[in-house]
Protein backbone atom coordinates (compact mmCIF):
# COMPACT_ATOMS: atom_id res chain seq x y z
CA UNK A 1 0.00 0.00 0.00
CA UNK A 2 1.09 3.55 -1.00
CA UNK A 3 2.17 5.63 2.11
CA UNK A 4 1.64 9.13 0.69
CA UNK A 5 -1.92 8.86 -1.33
CA UNK A 6 -3.84 10.81 0.76
CA UNK A 7 -0.89 13.56 1.44
CA UNK A 8 -0.25 13.70 -2.09
CA UNK A 9 -4.33 13.90 -2.69
CA UNK A 10 -3.86 17.12 -0.47
CA UNK A 11 -0.69 18.66 -2.42
CA UNK A 12 -2.68 18.85 -5.32
CA UNK A 13 -5.41 20.39 -4.24
CA UNK A 14 -3.67 23.49 -3.49
CA UNK A 15 -2.79 26.28 -6.20
CA UNK A 16 0.05 27.09 -4.60
CA UNK A 17 2.90 25.57 -6.10
CA UNK A 18 5.52 27.28 -2.60
CA UNK A 19 3.01 25.10 -0.97
CA UNK A 20 3.21 22.30 -3.20
CA UNK A 21 6.94 22.37 -2.64
CA UNK A 22 6.56 21.99 1.07
CA UNK A 23 4.89 19.22 0.29
CA UNK A 24 7.14 17.14 -1.30
CA UNK A 25 10.06 18.50 0.87
CA UNK A 26 8.06 16.71 3.34
CA UNK A 27 8.71 13.45 1.91
CA UNK A 28 11.97 14.07 0.92
CA UNK A 29 12.75 14.97 4.22
CA UNK A 30 10.96 11.58 6.11
CA UNK A 31 12.32 9.20 3.07
CA UNK A 32 15.89 10.60 3.85
CA UNK A 33 16.14 10.44 7.06
CA UNK A 34 14.68 6.91 7.39
CA UNK A 35 11.37 7.50 8.89
CA UNK A 36 10.00 6.25 6.10
CA UNK A 37 11.15 3.23 4.09
CA UNK A 38 9.99 3.70 0.26
CA UNK A 39 8.23 0.55 -0.93
CA UNK A 40 7.17 -1.02 -4.86
CA UNK A 41 4.22 1.13 -4.56
CA UNK A 42 5.26 4.49 -3.31
CA UNK A 43 8.05 4.39 -5.88
CA UNK A 44 5.05 4.14 -7.91
CA UNK A 45 3.08 6.79 -7.10
CA UNK A 46 5.56 9.48 -6.49
CA UNK A 47 7.60 8.62 -10.24
CA UNK A 48 3.94 8.74 -11.71
CA UNK A 49 3.28 12.02 -9.95
CA UNK A 50 6.72 13.41 -11.19
CA UNK A 51 6.12 12.27 -15.30
CA UNK A 52 2.72 13.91 -15.26
CA UNK A 53 4.06 17.29 -13.44
CA UNK A 54 7.17 17.50 -15.73
CA UNK A 55 4.88 16.81 -18.98
CA UNK A 56 2.68 19.24 -17.92
CA UNK A 57 5.50 21.99 -16.86
CA UNK A 58 7.33 21.80 -20.13
CA UNK A 59 5.07 24.34 -22.06
CA UNK A 60 3.77 26.18 -18.50
CA UNK A 61 7.14 27.47 -17.60
CA UNK A 62 8.33 29.27 -20.04
CA UNK A 63 5.36 31.04 -20.67
CA UNK A 64 4.74 33.00 -17.14
CA UNK A 65 5.73 36.40 -17.20
CA UNK A 66 6.54 37.35 -13.91
CA UNK A 67 9.38 35.60 -12.51
CA UNK A 68 8.64 35.91 -8.44
CA UNK A 69 5.96 33.02 -9.96
CA UNK A 70 7.98 31.90 -12.38
CA UNK A 71 10.60 30.77 -9.66
CA UNK A 72 8.33 29.36 -7.50
CA UNK A 73 7.25 26.97 -10.56
CA UNK A 74 11.14 26.16 -11.15
CA UNK A 75 11.56 25.47 -7.09
CA UNK A 76 8.63 22.94 -7.22
CA UNK A 77 10.13 21.46 -10.42
CA UNK A 78 13.58 20.61 -8.75
CA UNK A 79 11.52 19.44 -5.51
CA UNK A 80 9.89 17.08 -8.05
CA UNK A 81 13.56 15.76 -10.05
CA UNK A 82 14.70 15.31 -6.14
CA UNK A 83 12.07 12.88 -5.72
CA UNK A 84 12.68 10.91 -8.75
CA UNK A 85 15.95 10.42 -7.74
CA UNK A 86 14.62 9.07 -4.60
CA UNK A 87 13.05 6.79 -6.72
CA UNK A 88 15.59 6.28 -9.81
CA UNK A 89 18.89 6.54 -8.15
CA UNK A 90 19.97 5.78 -11.63
CA UNK A 91 17.70 6.75 -14.83
CA UNK A 92 18.72 3.14 -16.75
CA UNK A 93 15.37 2.22 -15.33
CA UNK A 94 13.23 5.20 -16.39
CA UNK A 95 11.23 4.55 -19.77
CA UNK A 96 12.98 6.40 -22.87
CA UNK A 97 9.53 8.99 -23.10
CA UNK A 98 9.37 9.65 -19.49
CA UNK A 99 13.34 10.72 -19.79
CA UNK A 100 13.18 12.92 -22.17
CA UNK A 101 10.33 14.56 -20.85
CA UNK A 102 12.63 15.12 -17.42
CA UNK A 103 15.61 16.28 -19.83
CA UNK A 104 13.36 18.67 -21.73
CA UNK A 105 12.24 20.03 -18.41
CA UNK A 106 16.07 20.34 -16.88
CA UNK A 107 16.93 22.21 -20.02
CA UNK A 108 13.76 24.47 -19.62
CA UNK A 109 15.14 25.54 -16.23
CA UNK A 110 18.43 25.89 -16.94
CA UNK A 111 17.95 28.04 -19.97
CA UNK A 112 15.50 30.00 -17.18
CA UNK A 113 18.35 30.26 -14.36
CA UNK A 114 20.64 31.94 -16.30
CA UNK A 115 21.14 34.41 -13.47
CA UNK A 116 21.51 32.25 -10.47
CA UNK A 117 23.47 30.06 -12.73
CA UNK A 118 25.66 32.51 -13.33
CA UNK A 119 25.98 34.13 -9.48
CA UNK A 120 26.64 30.56 -8.15
CA UNK A 121 29.17 30.22 -11.43
CA UNK A 122 31.40 33.57 -9.80
CA UNK A 123 30.57 33.28 -6.15
CA UNK A 124 30.03 29.34 -5.05
CA UNK A 125 32.61 27.89 -7.67
CA UNK A 126 35.31 30.76 -7.32
CA UNK A 127 35.15 32.31 -10.50
CA UNK A 128 35.09 35.77 -9.86
CA UNK A 129 36.77 37.18 -12.31
CA UNK A 130 36.23 40.90 -13.59
CA UNK A 131 35.04 39.83 -17.09
CA UNK A 132 33.14 37.27 -15.54
CA UNK A 133 31.51 39.97 -13.50
CA UNK A 134 31.08 41.91 -16.59
CA UNK A 135 29.74 39.00 -18.39
CA UNK A 136 26.82 39.00 -15.09
CA UNK A 137 26.28 42.60 -15.50
CA UNK A 138 25.57 42.20 -18.94
CA UNK A 139 22.90 39.91 -18.53
CA UNK A 140 20.90 41.49 -15.38
CA UNK A 141 21.28 44.98 -16.57
CA UNK A 142 18.61 44.89 -19.66
CA UNK A 143 16.37 42.61 -17.77
CA UNK A 144 12.59 44.24 -17.55
CA UNK A 145 11.86 42.16 -14.22
CA UNK A 146 12.66 43.54 -11.05
CA UNK A 147 12.67 40.14 -8.79
CA UNK A 148 14.84 39.03 -11.52
CA UNK A 149 17.54 41.45 -11.28
CA UNK A 150 17.05 41.39 -7.55
CA UNK A 151 18.40 37.95 -7.92
CA UNK A 152 22.17 39.48 -7.55
CA UNK A 153 22.03 40.67 -4.27
CA UNK A 154 20.06 38.11 -2.71
CA UNK A 155 22.89 35.73 -4.24
CA UNK A 156 25.26 37.99 -3.02
CA UNK A 157 24.21 37.94 0.75
CA UNK A 158 24.33 33.92 0.04
CA UNK A 159 27.55 34.19 -0.83
CA UNK A 160 28.36 36.77 1.72
CA UNK A 161 31.12 34.56 3.55
CA UNK A 162 32.76 34.35 -0.13
CA UNK A 163 32.98 37.86 -0.97
CA UNK A 164 36.32 38.92 1.15
CA UNK A 165 38.17 36.30 -1.25
CA UNK A 166 37.38 38.43 -4.11
CA UNK A 167 39.91 40.45 -6.29
CA UNK A 168 40.14 44.17 -5.08
CA UNK A 169 38.86 45.15 -8.97
CA UNK A 170 35.94 42.53 -9.07
CA UNK A 171 34.96 44.68 -5.79
CA UNK A 172 35.05 47.96 -7.43
CA UNK A 173 32.79 46.69 -10.16
CA UNK A 174 30.39 45.16 -7.86
CA UNK A 175 30.59 48.64 -5.64
CA UNK A 176 29.95 50.41 -9.07
CA UNK A 177 26.84 48.63 -9.89
CA UNK A 178 25.34 48.60 -6.57
CA UNK A 179 25.70 52.46 -6.83
CA UNK A 180 24.09 52.47 -10.08
CA UNK A 181 20.86 50.17 -9.07
CA UNK A 182 20.74 52.73 -5.82
CA UNK A 183 20.57 55.58 -8.07
CA UNK A 184 17.64 53.84 -10.15
CA UNK A 185 15.60 52.46 -7.38
CA UNK A 186 15.71 55.73 -6.31
CA UNK A 187 14.06 57.36 -9.32
CA UNK A 188 11.36 54.65 -9.86
CA UNK A 189 8.23 53.99 -8.77
CA UNK A 190 8.71 52.38 -5.57
CA UNK A 191 6.89 49.10 -6.03
CA UNK A 192 6.84 45.78 -3.72
CA UNK A 193 9.60 44.59 -5.61
CA UNK A 194 11.79 47.63 -5.30
CA UNK A 195 11.60 47.72 -1.70
CA UNK A 196 12.45 44.46 -1.45
CA UNK A 197 15.17 45.26 -3.63
CA UNK A 198 16.38 47.89 -2.01
CA UNK A 199 16.40 46.25 0.94
CA UNK A 200 18.92 43.62 -0.09
CA UNK A 201 20.68 46.24 -1.95
CA UNK A 202 21.48 48.43 1.71
CA UNK A 203 22.53 45.12 3.45
CA UNK A 204 24.48 44.10 0.37
CA UNK A 205 26.26 47.99 0.67
CA UNK A 206 27.73 46.77 3.71
CA UNK A 207 30.58 44.85 2.40
CA UNK A 208 31.40 47.35 -0.77
CA UNK A 209 30.54 51.01 1.23
CA UNK A 210 32.25 54.08 -0.27
CA UNK A 211 31.56 58.07 -0.35
CA UNK A 212 29.57 57.50 -3.44
CA UNK A 213 27.42 54.36 -1.71
CA UNK A 214 27.27 56.60 1.68
CA UNK A 215 25.58 59.06 0.12
CA UNK A 216 22.95 56.94 -1.65
CA UNK A 217 21.97 55.27 1.30
CA UNK A 218 21.32 58.54 3.19
CA UNK A 219 18.63 59.03 0.59
CA UNK A 220 17.25 56.27 0.64
CA UNK A 221 16.66 56.65 4.50
CA UNK A 222 14.73 59.54 3.11
CA UNK A 223 12.06 57.42 1.29
CA UNK A 224 10.49 56.20 4.60
CA UNK A 225 10.34 52.46 4.04
CA UNK A 226 11.46 51.16 7.38
CA UNK A 227 12.18 47.64 6.10
CA UNK A 228 15.03 49.34 3.78
CA UNK A 229 15.71 51.94 6.09
CA UNK A 230 17.02 49.43 9.06
CA UNK A 231 19.44 47.96 6.66
CA UNK A 232 20.82 51.67 5.15
CA UNK A 233 21.14 52.44 8.85
CA UNK A 234 22.99 49.29 9.88
CA UNK A 235 25.29 49.31 6.89
CA UNK A 236 26.29 53.40 7.61
CA UNK A 237 26.53 53.41 11.25
CA UNK A 238 29.00 49.71 10.57
CA UNK A 239 30.75 51.88 8.75
CA UNK A 240 31.23 54.54 11.15
CA UNK A 241 28.69 57.23 8.85
CA UNK A 242 26.40 58.99 10.92
CA UNK A 243 22.47 58.34 11.09
CA UNK A 244 20.04 60.74 12.17
CA UNK A 245 17.83 60.23 15.28
CA UNK A 246 15.04 61.17 13.55
CA UNK A 247 15.39 57.76 11.57
CA UNK A 248 16.51 55.84 14.49
CA UNK A 249 13.11 57.01 16.39
CA UNK A 250 11.00 55.80 13.73
CA UNK A 251 12.84 52.37 13.76
CA UNK A 252 12.57 52.61 17.28
CA UNK A 253 8.78 53.14 17.18
CA UNK A 254 8.00 50.24 14.67
CA UNK A 255 7.85 47.45 16.83
CA UNK A 256 8.87 45.11 13.57
CA UNK A 257 12.12 46.53 13.93
CA UNK A 258 12.90 48.43 17.34
CA UNK A 259 14.38 45.25 18.49
CA UNK A 260 16.85 44.56 15.99
CA UNK A 261 17.71 48.30 16.00
CA UNK A 262 18.61 48.12 19.61
CA UNK A 263 20.23 45.12 19.39
CA UNK A 264 22.00 46.90 16.35
CA UNK A 265 22.92 50.30 18.31
CA UNK A 266 24.44 47.99 21.66
CA UNK A 267 26.80 46.29 19.00
CA UNK A 268 27.98 49.52 18.13
CA UNK A 269 27.81 51.24 21.96
CA UNK A 270 25.59 53.93 20.52
CA UNK A 271 22.20 52.69 22.52
CA UNK A 272 22.05 56.68 23.81
CA UNK A 273 20.23 57.11 19.82
CA UNK A 274 17.59 55.16 20.98
CA UNK A 275 14.59 56.73 22.89
CA UNK A 276 15.52 55.91 26.67
CA UNK A 277 11.28 55.77 27.47
CA UNK A 278 11.07 52.76 24.87
CA UNK A 279 14.41 50.96 26.03
CA UNK A 280 12.53 48.89 28.25
CA UNK A 281 12.52 45.27 28.09
CA UNK A 282 8.76 44.59 28.05
CA UNK A 283 8.98 47.00 25.48
CA UNK A 284 11.98 45.33 23.38
CA UNK A 285 10.69 41.52 24.06
CA UNK A 286 7.36 42.52 22.23
CA UNK A 287 9.48 44.04 19.42
CA UNK A 288 11.00 40.55 19.34
CA UNK A 289 7.68 38.71 19.31
CA UNK A 290 5.86 40.88 16.55
CA UNK A 291 9.06 40.82 14.46
CA UNK A 292 9.10 36.70 14.84
CA UNK A 293 5.07 37.13 14.00
CA UNK A 294 5.51 38.29 10.73
CA UNK A 295 7.64 35.17 9.27
CA UNK A 296 5.60 33.62 6.71
CA UNK A 297 5.64 30.31 8.58
CA UNK A 298 4.21 32.38 11.96
CA UNK A 299 1.24 35.22 10.98
CA UNK A 300 3.44 36.81 7.53
CA UNK A 301 2.29 40.03 9.12
CA UNK A 302 2.34 41.89 12.22
CA UNK A 303 -0.82 41.26 14.30
CA UNK A 304 -3.48 43.29 14.70
CA UNK A 305 -3.29 44.03 18.40
CA UNK A 306 -0.50 42.70 20.90
CA UNK A 307 -0.99 43.04 24.95
CA UNK A 308 1.43 42.48 27.34
CA UNK A 309 0.55 40.37 30.34
CA UNK A 310 3.40 40.22 32.56
CA UNK A 311 6.97 38.46 33.08
CA UNK A 312 7.33 34.87 35.04
CA UNK A 313 10.92 33.39 35.42
CA UNK A 314 12.05 29.59 34.21
CA UNK A 315 16.12 29.54 34.11
CA UNK A 316 15.17 32.97 31.99
CA UNK A 317 13.05 35.87 32.39
CA UNK A 318 9.97 35.85 30.23
CA UNK A 319 7.99 38.17 28.74
CA UNK A 320 4.09 37.01 27.88
CA UNK A 321 1.66 38.38 25.58
CA UNK A 322 -1.80 37.84 24.13
CA UNK A 323 -2.23 39.17 20.52
CA UNK A 324 -4.90 38.92 17.61
CA UNK A 325 -4.90 38.50 14.10
CA UNK A 326 -7.15 37.48 11.04
CA UNK A 327 -4.44 36.13 9.35
CA UNK A 328 -4.81 33.29 6.52
CA UNK A 329 -1.88 30.78 8.10
CA UNK A 330 -4.40 30.40 10.77
CA UNK A 331 -7.51 28.03 11.27
CA UNK A 332 -10.81 30.05 11.27
CA UNK A 333 -11.07 28.71 14.69
CA UNK A 334 -7.94 31.01 15.20
CA UNK A 335 -8.59 33.93 13.58
CA UNK A 336 -9.74 36.62 15.72
CA UNK A 337 -9.31 35.42 18.91
CA UNK A 338 -6.38 36.12 21.48
CA UNK A 339 -3.44 34.12 21.14
CA UNK A 340 -0.45 33.52 23.67
CA UNK A 341 3.04 34.62 22.83
CA UNK A 342 6.46 35.22 24.31
CA UNK A 343 10.33 36.26 24.09
CA UNK A 344 12.92 35.90 26.75
CA UNK A 345 16.04 37.86 27.23
CA UNK A 346 17.91 35.16 25.65
CA UNK A 347 16.10 35.28 22.08
CA UNK A 348 13.73 32.14 22.93
CA UNK A 349 10.85 34.10 21.38
CA UNK A 350 8.10 31.51 20.10
CA UNK A 351 3.99 31.18 19.79
CA UNK A 352 2.26 27.88 19.56
CA UNK A 353 -1.24 29.74 18.57
CA UNK A 354 -2.60 28.41 21.81
CA UNK A 355 -5.82 30.52 22.70
CA UNK A 356 -5.39 32.60 25.61
CA UNK A 357 -9.17 31.78 26.99
CA UNK A 358 -8.08 28.29 27.47
CA UNK A 359 -5.87 29.90 30.22
CA UNK A 360 -7.62 31.80 31.76
CA UNK A 361 -7.40 31.75 35.51
CA UNK A 362 -9.32 33.22 38.69
CA UNK A 363 -6.64 36.38 38.89
CA UNK A 364 -3.78 38.02 35.55
CA UNK A 365 -1.42 36.18 38.41
CA UNK A 366 -2.59 32.81 37.93
CA UNK A 367 -2.99 32.72 34.56
CA UNK A 368 0.50 33.59 34.42
CA UNK A 369 1.47 31.05 36.54
CA UNK A 370 -1.05 28.58 34.16
CA UNK A 371 1.01 29.91 31.42
CA UNK A 372 4.33 29.21 32.34
CA UNK A 373 3.36 25.85 34.06
CA UNK A 374 1.83 24.60 31.03
CA UNK A 375 3.59 26.27 27.90
CA UNK A 376 7.00 27.32 29.32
Amino acid sequence: MATFTSFLEAMKATESYSERSQFLAYILNCAKSGQVKLNAEDTAELSSLVFAEAERLIPVIPAIEKYVEKDEYINYAKHLFAILMLCYPSPTGIAEDKLENIKMLQAIIEKETFVENQIDEIFEKGNNSPANLERLFCMIIPLKDEYQKGLFFQGMLHYKENIPKMPEESCELISKYIASELERYLSVEPTEEVRANLEFACDVSKFFIDEKIAALLQKVLMLGFNNVSFFAAETLLFADFDVSTEVISVLARDLVYADNTYSMLKKLGKTHLFPSELATPEYLAKSNLVHWLTYPTELGGEPDAIEYLGKVKKKDVYYVFRYRSVSDTLSDELKGKWLIGWSSNDGGTFSNFDRYDDFVQKTPEKTLKYIKKKLL
